[in-house]
């Protein structure tokens, strides 16, 4: 059947209009291909291979960094030659203990033994020693002054207000523990009461940390107005795990100063 004028016409028509189709859709994929990269790219990104805080990572962990340092052939540890760093000694000990023989304990030559007895080396032991200290403040009363014929009765000093009160070494190490170490109020009061004997309760704690706070507020004033004005600063975070919940601590300092974000 022979083909008409119009209906080869038509065939073209509608070829051209698949080939822009066609092309149209190409460029589509092309655009989605490049979105779908960038997406992945954006997805991959973390705060150890771009310039994205730690924060945004969220609870995904970065995987581990690979050493591309090759094997030198040399056993782990220090190479010979390579001079230790040891204890430092104490040059007046505390205590001295001298050990015998077993068979100078009850020789009956023990005592003439000892005065030739010579010390043939000696090994030190340092060790921490946890006292608690008890101070008794005392108000003397004088009924009558032999000089001027009246009573007379000393005072406490201003910092002894209650009858039992904790001194400043252990408020200090309570708030340490808390603030600096990063223990918890919990924490801090059960090793308060196993190391120390001492049942420090959660409130008083919590007291101990406001009335610091409270001391050093002037000092955090200044340091934020040193940083405000100081021509170079550096801001960055730090990520701790609180109750399975990543919580994000942000700071600002410069060469001489640092502040927490709760400060500033």
């Amino acid at each position: 059947m022979p083909f008409t004028q119009e209906f080869v016409e038509s065939l073209i028509k509608q070829n051209q209009l698949q080939l822009e189709q066609i092309e149209k859709l190409n460029k589509t994929i092309e655009e989605l291909n490049a979105t779908i990269k960038e997406l992945r790219e954006q997805l991959n990104k973390n705060s150890g291979n771009s310039s994205k805080p730690p924060s945004s990572d969220g609870l995904k962990k970065k995987p581990a960094t690979k050493s591309l340092r090759g094997k030198s052939g040399k056993k782990p540890g220090g190479q010979n030659g390579h001079t230790g760093k040891y204890l430092s000694i104490v040059s007046v000990s505390d205590e001295i203990i001298r050990h015998y023989h077993p068979d100078c304990a009850a020789c009956p030559h023990r005592d003439k033994c000892m005065e030739k007895a010579c010390t043939k080396e000696t090994r030190h032991v340092i060790d921490a020693v946890v006292e608690v200290k008890v101070t008794a403040h005392e108000k003397m009363y004088i009924a009558e002054c032999p000089k001027c014929k009246s009573s007379k009765s000393g005072e406490f000093p201003a910092d002894i207000v209650n009858y039992v009160q904790y001194g400043r070494n252990l408020e200090a190490l309570a708030v340490s523990l808390n603030t600096v170490g990063a223990v918890s109020i919990n924490r801090v009061h059960e090793i308060m009461g196993s190391v120390f004997n001492i049942p420090l309760s959660t409130g008083t704690i919590k007291n101990m940390v406001t009335r610091c706070a409270k001391k050093v507020k002037l000092v955090l004033k200044n340091i934020k107005s040193a940083l405000k004005n100081s021509p170079i600063l550096h801001c960055d975070e730090t990520g701790t795990r609180v109750e399975r919940k990543t919580q994000w601590v942000h700071d600002a300092s410069n060469d001489k100063y640092n502040l927490p974000d709760a400060e500033q």
